[in-house]
């Protein structure tokens, strides 16, 4: 319950503190798998240093390798934004103070930075499968998620700054369970995270839905004019295997939309009854248990990377390589900077989950 002097501080019930704890140990779980993942990442690059030239250390091969990181960057700081409220359950009160202030902005940076490196996931994929090209540019992808996490920092910087000066609210306070932006900043609120959270969910569903069906053979692309298609019925003697493997790296944001629309929806609502999240009882349970679900989003993701890994240098299970020698793969990738997107041919195996894929 909210402090009847003001709202820096919530107490928490013993069924909160139950439900938060839940959340904790979800995110305890997704913030393990993010490590384990980096860990790939660390051992492979400890390989190429021990194993190669200098000149061959490169783990990042490909755009998307690029996005992947991105995104476990993001989860990882997610998962630690939803362990830090261990602290808010082992002393049954949230208020405000630096580790409040901490946990909010870590959460801001982790859940806008994942919402954005998502959206890029999707309009890659997109591009790829709908344009029939296929992104190369390293430089290009590069510079796209720099200013895509510069403009997040940005925004974190800028709203702590500017917000939460004497006589105001704290800028970030409990919200109630856990710290995140005060309700007297609601344009703060859509500006930094919920705008592009929404944004995410909407062009991933817009996506999804025509590749969906493109993959089981009721649309077909013009291969000349990506803007002329048309429908049809299924031919069931079509072999759509491929089709359906292209579209794999749509789990990646299909799984965001799964895990986080409900609890974006509650949080809505909840904002929506009182400013700064208080909820009745029921809506409680379905926001924490939401939450849940919502911090289980590392897990997922890197089960989908586990289960169908690509064979790549950045995760790949071990390095398949002489010594000697750098892969070929890399030394076409490193001097294939002539654009940001380029025509594939059909004799590559795109069907790889964290590989780029193209429809020709």
């Amino acid at each position: 319950m909210l402090s009847e002097t003001d709202d820096s501080m919530y107490y928490l019930t013993r069924g909160q503190s139950v439900g938060l704890t839940i959340v904790v140990e979800a995110g305890l779980a997704s913030l393990v798998a993010v490590l384990y993942v980096f860990l790939i990442i660390l051992r492979n690059f400890a390989w190429r240093i021990r194993n190669l030239t200098r000149e061959n250390w490169h783990v990042f091969q490909t755009p998307m390798d690029l996005l992947m990181f991105s995104l476990f960057s993001a989860e990882l700081l997610q998962a630690v934004g939803c362990v830090m409220s261990l602290k808010w359950v082992h002393e049954g009160i949230v208020q405000v103070g630096g580790f409040c202030w901490a946990q909010g902005v870590i959460k801001q940076l982790g859940q806008t930075g994942g919402a954005i490196t998502t959206l890029l996931i999707t309009l890659y994929t997109f591009v790829g499968i709908w344009l029939g090209k296929t992104a190369t540019s390293m430089r290009v992808t590069s510079i796209v998620i720099f200013v895509a996490w510069l403009s997040v920092a940005a925004v974190v910087i800028i709203g702590n700054t500017v917000n939460g000066r004497r006589g105001e609210a704290p800028f970030i306070s409990p919200v109630p369970y856990w710290c995140w932006i005060h309700g007297s900043y609601p344009k703060w609120r859509i500006l930094g995270e919920y705008l592009w959270i929404w944004i995410t969910l909407s062009i991933s569903f817009a996506a999804y839905v025509p590749l969906w069906l493109w993959s089981r053979g009721n649309i077909v692309i013009n291969d000349r004019r990506w803007w002329n298609f048309k429908f049809q019925r299924a031919d069931a003697n079509t072999d759509s295997s491929f089709r359906r493997q292209s579209i794999m790296m749509l789990a990646y944001p299909l799984t965001y939309c799964l895990s986080k629309l409900p609890q974006s929806v509650i949080r809505g609502i909840s904002f929506r009854w009182d400013g700064n999240g208080a909820l009745t009882s029921s809506l409680s349970s379905l926001l924490l248990g939401f939450g849940t679900l919502f911090s289980l989003s590392g897990v997922f993701n890197v089960v989908l990377l586990l289960t169908t890994r690509p064979e790549s240098v950045l995760f790949g299970k071990q390095a398949h390589f002489p010594s000697s020698h750098a892969p070929f793969h890399q030394a076409s990738m490193h001097h294939s900077e002539m654009g940001s997107f380029s025509q594939e041919s059909g004799d590559r195996d795109d069907s790889e989950l964290g590989a780029l894929p193209s429809r020709s």
